[in-house]
């Protein structure tokens, strides 16, 4: 065949099952391979640089999440957006805390002794081997 085949609304039956990716498939076929309304994959998809787009809102904990609801909930490693709740750090320490600049800033141990020992008129704390190694 050198043109389209134009089936002027009518349809083709009676397929057989593929055999070469080339090759036509009846709808009743294909819909055993991914079913549209659910279902459980099986081996992995290989996006080929294609992007998964028009998500719904998670509901699961699994669930894949879009970057504007990435961006609005997390915060990033930069910096760039706000903590919107309590950080629970899960018995884990907080470690390498900057020098306060802002009145709202953390403290580190380091600024807090200097403080006391300003206030108390102590000896300002040393750092031991162990803390000097973070």
């Amino acid at each position: 065949m050198a043109r389209d085949l134009n089936m002027d609304g009518n349809h083709i039956s009676y397929l057989r099952a593929p055999e070469q990716n080339h090759h036509a498939a009846a709808k009743g076929y294909a819909d055993t391979k991914l079913s549209l309304l659910g279902g459980d994959m099986q081996g992995g998809i290989r996006m080929a640089g294609n992007r998964i787009s028009h998500l719904g809102e998670p509901v699961q904990s699994n669930d894949a999440v879009r970057l504007s609801s990435a961006n609005e909930f997390c915060m990033k490693r930069d910096g760039t957006s706000w903590m919107r709740g309590s950080l629970h750090a899960g018995g884990f320490q907080v470690i390498r805390v900057g020098d306060p600049h802002d009145e709202q800033d953390a403290v580190n141990l380091r600024t807090l002794q200097a403080s006391e020992a300003m206030f108390y008129n102590k000896q300002p704390w040393q750092p031991t081997q162990q803390s000097a190694m973070r």
